[in-house]
């Protein structure tokens, strides 16, 4: 009989530890089968500059000439990266157009960096190209746009005179300066 009770003692036992393995099983199944948690909200998107920071040095090719930093100096500037597969892109040209008209006749230079091929470019040139000589395609993710940080379009870079950044945007009605008379 004892042998009966050991026996029964080991069964209980091993049926205790494999409820007890099956639970923690089952635990970590649901774990991982769980659905993930919603990620936070992405803060807004920036660029690498933001207000207060000094121009980075940079170079754009452009029909007229090489356009920098320094080139630009002396006035204000507004730096404009546009894509022209872009819905926004187009929505922003009327407020880029209030800006350089507002803004050309006491110096403002507004420069236009397209994303993309000049092939591809092309239309998007031609709307910016009454407004500024300052223009050029680059390769999207171009050495300007990488200075800058520009991941988004439109973005935009509003200099001051001295060339520290006065103002950033993101998006079509990001920067409030396209809305202002002078900036």
């Amino acid at each position: 009989m004892s042998y009966a009770i050991a026996g029964l003692a080991l069964l209980a036992a091993v049926t205790l530890v494999n409820a007890l393995l099956t639970v923690a099983v089952s635990r970590r199944w649901r774990t991982m089968m769980a659905p993930a948690p919603a990620a936070a909200a992405p803060g807004r998107p920036a660029l690498a500059v933001q207000e207060g920071d000094r121009a980075p040095a940079f170079t754009l090719h452009t029909p007229v000439g090489e356009v920098s930093a320094s080139t630009l100096a002396g006035r204000p500037a507004l730096i404009c990266f546009l894509r022209p597969d872009c819905g926004p892109t187009r929505e922003s040209l009327p407020g880029i157009q209030r800006w350089a008209e507002a803004n050309a006749p006491s110096g403002g230079r507004l420069v236009a960096v397209i994303s993309g091929q000049p092939a591809e470019a092309g239309p998007l040139l031609e709307a910016v190209g009454p407004l500024t000589e300052l223009t050029a395609a680059e390769p999207p993710d171009g050495p300007v746009a990488g200075v800058f940080g520009v991941r988004h379009h439109p973005s935009f870079v509003l200099l001051d005179a001295d060339g520290t950044v006065a103002g950033t945007g993101i998006g079509q009605g990001s920067l409030p300066a396209l809305d202002l008379l002078t900036a």
